[in-house]
């Protein structure tokens, strides 16, 4: 229980009264902060940077892998992929019903762990060894190719229909 000593005013006097306050006050912003902490937890799909992570997600629950070549401090177009389509909520959670995201990026100015660099720089020499930057593959479970998708400034609904057609029955 919390008391709490009130004034108020009634004809330019001032009185004070002691009343009981509940904690409602305080339950209303809890309540809130804990649906929102909980909503962030829905099935949103995760961007993986590990390639073996990736792909044995993708093996263990049977779906694609959407590969992103990206230069996440100099490159424009990939920041506005990064922006416009991966962050969004539809995409989001279309991807985290069908897809394994795996991002490999190029950074200029931010240092990388070694392993990683060396990883990244592997998936290039594999999948994209012209250094086409953003550079957006559906790969199989098991590596192979099944499309190159061309980013053309399109919506997120118009990605996800570009890639809905290509995803296994």
């Amino acid at each position: 229980m919390i008391f709490v000593k009130k004034h108020f005013t009634f004809q330019n006097r001032y009185f004070y009264r002691n009343e009981y306050m509940p904690l409602t006050r305080f339950r209303l912003p809890f309540v809130l902060t804990l649906c929102f902490c909980l909503s962030s937890l829905a099935v949103w799909a995760q961007v993986q940077e590990s390639a073996d992570e990736a792909f044995q997600q993708a093996a263990e629950h049977h779906r694609p892998v959407l590969l992103v070549f990206a230069g996440s401090d100099w490159c424009a177009p990939c920041v506005h992929f990064e922006k416009k389509i991966l962050a969004e909520h539809s995409f989001q959670d279309f991807a985290g019903a069908n897809l394994v995201l795996l991002k490999a990026d190029f950074p200029q100015r931010t240092r990388q762990p070694e392993s990683l660099r060396k990883q990244n720089e592997a998936l290039a020499e594999k999948y994209n060894p012209t250094g086409i930057f953003p550079y957006i593959l559906l790969l199989r479970d098991n590596g192979n190719v099944v499309k190159i998708l061309n980013y053309r400034n399109e919506s997120p609904a118009q990605f996800i229909d570009e890639i809905k057609p290509l995803l296994l029955p």
